[in-house]
């Protein structure tokens, strides 16, 4: 594992911390009490999204392998960089960390089945590729799920001093996250960077910028239309829009070993983590203007 990839997972749990110690137990109880909201992020991350980056793949003019690499970054759950956006919006954390969690197991079956139907689509190939459930597990228990309780369990037991760290860990964190991203993607390879040219991200940038906003705005408007409450709505948008692009580059770089397929989630990164940050303030902050919620009557 390269140092900043190390760099990345421990930034990411330290990020993960301070979202749980935002939290309470009866946070996560009211979300499975009421498992509507799971069930429409679920189907539109599982079922919506890769049919989304399918059609937009095949009708886009690029090789094979990056069509290949396109359609594996909708089939990468955005773990915690989604629940970070949640966290600074102030939109429904808990739902964002259960989807995370729910989706983290469900890629187990999803990533392998879904990503040797596109090799043999897309490419004519027959590889058969595996996900070790035991490091995937080991993974989001490490980086998103202990730290998570190790913060919810902080501000149980110190809730004025949880308090008064949330703002400060927000900027901290933001801060963090920044440099090491900009590490990742503006290095050279030698460094731990990507090392892609500014005209393969001009090139691809269109397309996959179009299939993230439309991820981002159909998740949200279809999720008020299923009723669900705007705080709820955005959470989801988020999930489903900003997907995981270090698991992407896990894939396509370390098991598919093939680089041309890394570009996709490359230019992807550049731009999804501000543009979904941006839609969900918008969607917080104006949503009600779209779906304004009805207000029950006062009987006198």
């Amino acid at each position: 594992m390269e140092l900043i990839d190390f760099l990345i997972g421990a930034v990411l749990a330290l990020i993960m911390f301070g979202i749980g110690s935002s939290l309470k137990l009866s946070d996560f109880k009211e979300i499975f009490r009421h498992p509507k909201s799971l069930g429409i992020g679920l189907t539109l991350q599982m079922i919506f999204l890769p049919i989304l980056f399918f059609i937009i793949a095949w009708l886009s003019p690029f090789s094979p392998e990056l069509k290949v690499g396109l359609f594996i970054i909708a089939l990468c759950p955005g773990g915690t960089t989604s629940n970070f956006i949640t966290y600074i919006v102030g939109a429904n954390v808990a739902l964002c960390i259960a989807l995370t969690a729910l989706n983290s197991f469900l890629i187990l079956l999803t990533i392998p089945t879904l990503t040797n139907l596109s090799l043999h689509f897309f490419m004519e190939m027959d590889q058969a590729i595996r996900l070790s459930a035991g490091e995937t597990i080991t993974h989001v228990f490490l980086i998103v799920l202990l730290p998570a309780f190790l913060g919810l369990m902080f501000n149980r037991q110190f809730s004025k001093i949880s308090e008064k760290l949330q703002q400060p860990l927000k900027y901290i964190n933001t801060l963090l996250l920044a440099t090491i991203f900009g590490i990742k993607f503006f290095a050279d390879q030698s460094s731990g960077g990507s090392g892609i040219s500014s005209q393969e991200v001009f090139s691809l940038l269109p397309l996959i910028l179009l299939a993230h906003l439309i991820a981002v705005f159909f998740s949200y408007f279809s999720s008020r239309a299923l009723k669900l409450d705007n705080l709820k709505a955005t959470t989801i948008s988020i999930e489903v829009g900003l997907q995981n692009t270090t698991l992407a580059l896990l894939i396509t770089n370390n098991i598919l070993q093939n680089n041309e397929m890394t570009k996709p989630a490359l230019v992807y990164a550049l731009f999804s983590f501000f543009t979904t940050l941006l839609f969900a303030y918008l969607f917080k902050r104006y949503g009600e203007r779209f779906f304004p919620e009805k207000k029950a009557k006062v009987s006198l």
